[in-house]
């Protein structure tokens, strides 16, 4: 399942849809009753059109504290790791197993060096930390592949399981604003998101404001 839309609201919404007219009925270890598509992607053609909307479309439910813009931020980006979190996405982008900024020491030099790479990945699954029976928390997001395509910066997250109704707005939103720290720092706009889920769910509970979403305009 392929969706593309020139806007991030048109492309979550889509997703909402096709996983609450198609999805396959799931319970899981928490015993909670959800939808599910398997490996949807997304791709988000002008993400800096409204990137925001839908973090704003959720606050507006005025249900949920939300995270905070700066909040959002800090997880991605904080290079230390939290004694509040199991894990935080920006140690493991910026100093993976302690050692390794892979961003500034990696990504950046690599597509200045060489803008028709194909290497230029991040990855935030740590095999030796996550790939545990017992483990209870590992990393949604996965890697983000970055690609120069006609003078643009691309992004494309793999996401292993994903809460396409709360998870999503904020996961798309820490993806763009490292996609426009890469692209900032290699002097080029950023151009497309893609996500992709391998596990896109709605939990049922959510049912009635993944209704009021869809309707707005």
């Amino acid at each position: 399942m392929h969706i593309i839309k020139n806007s991030a609201m048109e492309a979550w919404k889509e997703s909402l849809r096709v996983i609450s007219e198609e999805g396959r009925k799931v319970i899981d270890r928490d015993k909670r009753l959800s939808k599910e598509v398997l490996n949807m992607s997304l791709t988000i053609t002008e993400p800096c059109s409204d990137i925001l909307a839908p973090i704003e479309a959720m606050k507006s439910l005025k249900k949920w504290a939300y995270p905070e813009l700066d909040e959002l931020e800090d997880v991605f980006f904080k290079k230390e790791s939290s004694f509040i979190y199991y894990y935080t996405y920006g140690s493991r982008i910026f100093s993976y197993a302690d050692a390794k900024n892979q961003v500034d020491g990696f990504i950046i030099p690599l597509l200045n060096k060489d803008p028709e790479s194909r290497r230029a990945v991040v990855m935030i699954y740590d095999p030796l930390v996550d790939s545990g029976a017992d483990v209870k928390e590992t990393p949604g997001l996965i890697s983000i592949f970055f690609k120069i395509i006609e003078s643009r910066l691309s992004a494309t997250t793999v996401i292993r399981s994903n809460d396409m109704f709360i998870g999503w707005p904020a996961n798309v939103y820490q993806v763009y604003l490292l996609q426009k720290y890469v692209a900032g720092k290699l002097g080029l706009e950023a151009g497309s998101i893609t996500t992709i889920s391998h596990s896109a769910h709605i939990f049922q509970e959510y049912d009635e404001d993944v209704k009021a979403v869809m309707a707005k305009k």
